[in-house]
């Protein structure tokens, strides 16, 4: 009897998950889990303005967990605060070049992950495949019983947002900065395999849209 699709999606996931873990570039082996993911999310912004407010909405953690993190990265050398030029009470997060080599080279890996889980399979079927984990995902999402939706990316949801003109706002001055609370303890928590698998998904999108 085939599995529930909810059971093949979370085997598959596991499946890469364990691949990602054993595969992970020499760079990133000394990096927590919780880094990486902030690495490869401001690496994805990386034209961006990205505030630790931003850090906190994404991964959904409290503004002192998220000060935390950063301020060890800060130590570590991963990321810089920078001020913003039309206020100077705003401090931004920048990667620096140490972090951007280890994007650089986990994108390589998840690239080269894509083309092997891909083996095999006609453009077609990755097009309709595609199609179908957006179809099943966009169903859940509409319930609306699982949280905020911009962070369960829908291709049928951001067309319909994309046909809507916003008007971007810009990020608030906390009440509080980072420098409010001390920085050492514990990273954010783990999203890096599903944060890349996402990644490898849009990059399958991406080039069947050609």
């Amino acid at each position: 009897m085939a599995k529930p699709p909810s059971v093949a999606i979370r085997s598959l996931h596991n499946v890469v998950n364990r691949y990602l873990r054993v595969t992970r570039p020499e760079a990133a082996e000394d990096i927590s889990n919780g880094n990486v993911d902030v690495i490869v999310y401001l690496a994805r912004h990386d034209n961006e303005e990205i505030f630790p407010q931003d850090i906190e909405q994404r991964f959904g953690v409290t503004r002192s967990t998220s000060c935390r993190v950063l301020g060890l990265m800060e130590q570590k050398g991963l990321i810089a605060r920078e001020p913003v030029k039309r206020d100077a009470r705003l401090k931004k997060i920048v990667l620096t070049d140490k972090s951007r080599h280890i994007a650089e080279v986990l994108r390589d890996n998840a690239k080269n992950m894509e083309r092997i889980l891909l083996e095999g399979l006609e453009d077609d079927q990755i097009r309709q495949f595609m199609h179908v984990l957006d179809v099943m995902q966009t169903n859940l999402v509409k319930t609306g019983l699982i949280g905020d939706e911009s962070r369960y990316p829908s291709l049928e949801i951001q067309e319909q947002d994309a046909s809507k003109s916003q008007v971007p706002q810009e990020s608030q001055v906390p009440q509080k900065t980072c420098d409010d609370y001390a920085s050492n303890n514990r990273d954010a928590r783990d999203e890096y395999v599903s944060h890349v698998l996402r990644i490898s998904q849009e990059m399958a999108i991406a080039r069947n849209r050609k």
